[in-house]
């Protein structure tokens, strides 16, 4: 049988399998002030190494998606797409199992809220995968493309009930099962992207999550100068916790904005910046009055 389309490699796996990979090995300048050429720390990590074994077939609308090394997520998926002259323009794909939680852009690595990324951020789970079931629907109409993600997942709860709450480790337990209900709605044209991404969670003590994203991308503009090799990314998120009285509700806030060139095939280079507060009891992303060593400002620079 023809390889997949753009493969390079010489065989294929039987059934319908691909097995993808992403590793990654980075050197790091570390404990430095105001610039990294003074005294500081060098450090060579690696934080991604990931093996993918995935089924999706054209002809059989069951499938799978599963992260090898570390389990970080398997997720079992049916399709159900028309077929003939409609084929394409719209369908829907049902997900169950340890499923990647739609919020934001990018399901996998979460996020760049507060203007870290990867395994750097620190509101988010880094890869916030959760017993769920998702379905996602999704329509093309010429340039502009819609998709709507509806989950469920084992949410968030609150140890007790003066605790602030921590996004990247306060889920609940089976034994005291909390359910996060989400959405992610995206609309496309053309390079422009843009996603809303909404969850609301009750977290115990009579506490309730609501927490929600924007996010807008501009991604390589086509045969337009300059705007054809950039990208441009922007986004926000804040997560209110309610229900304690007055004085005692808080918010947490992550923002982003990002700008990546590449003027040559080999060369790309990406500035970040963005903004994090935590436990903020006024204002609509930063409260003054509490400010501490959780609330922080980030660059990043990448070539």
């Amino acid at each position: 049988a023809p390889l997949p389309e753009g493969s390079g490699l010489p065989y294929r796996l039987p059934f319908g399998l691909r097995l993808n990979g992403k590793l990654d090995f980075n050197y790091e300048r570390r404990d430095y002030k105001n610039q990294p050429f003074g005294p500081g720390t060098n450090r060579f990590a690696t934080y991604h190494h990931f093996l993918f074994l995935s089924r999706a077939s054209n002809d059989d609308p069951f499938g799978f998606n599963i992260e090898l090394l570390t389990q970080a997520f398997y997720e079992f998926n049916a399709r159900v797409e028309p077929k003939g002259r409609n084929a394409g323009k719209y369908g829907f794909l049902f997900k169950a199992g340890k499923i990647l939680v739609p919020f934001g852009p990018d399901p996998l690595f979460h996020k760049s809220y507060g203007g870290r990324s990867g395994f750097d951020q620190e509101i988010l789970p880094i890869i916030w995968a959760q017993p769920g079931i998702a379905v996602n629907g999704h329509a093309r109409l010429g340039p502009v493309s819609l998709s709507n993600d509806l989950y469920t997942v084992q949410g968030y709860a609150l140890r007790d009930a003066d605790a602030v709450l921590n996004l990247q480790g306060d889920f609940s337990d089976i034994e005291d099962f909390h359910a996060a209900f989400g959405n992610r709605l995206g609309l496309s044209w053309n390079a422009l992207t843009g996603w809303y991404s909404v969850q609301i969670n009750a977290l115990g003590f009579d506490r309730r999550l609501f927490m929600q994203a924007f996010d807008l991308e501009l991604w390589r503009l086509p045969d337009v100068p300059v705007l054809e090799d950039l990208v441009l990314g922007v986004g926000g998120m804040r997560a209110d916790v309610s229900g304690g009285g007055p004085g005692q509700d808080y918010y947490h806030f992550g923002s982003y904005a990002m700008v990546g060139y590449q003027p040559l095939p080999w060369l790309y280079l990406q500035y970040r910046a963005g903004l994090r507060t935590t436990d903020n009891r006024r204002g609509l992303y930063i409260d003054p009055t509490r400010l501490d060593e959780r609330d922080r400002g980030s660059h990043h620079l990448t070539i």
